[in-house]
């Protein structure tokens, strides 16, 4: 019975390792994603199409009518 419940813990302590792991992994890629200056210095050419056309789109959405 003893054996059993060490296996049981080993288990929950590997698993908990695995899941921070990923946690931490996630977080990285997350934060890489979402650095807006970072993806400009790696795309240039279309971010700097995108700026006006969001622009526009937004001043077209906003407008008074």
């Amino acid at each position: 019975m003893g054996e059993a419940s060490d296996q049981i813990t080993t288990h929950i302590y590997q698993t908990r390792e695995d899941l921070k792991s990923n946690l931490e992994e996630l977080e990285t890629r997350m934060k890489a994603v979402a650095d807006w200056r970072g993806q400009f210095r790696k795309h240039p050419g279309p971010m700097v199409i995108a700026a006006p056309s969001a622009g526009a789109l937004l001043s077209a959405l906003t407008r008074k009518r």
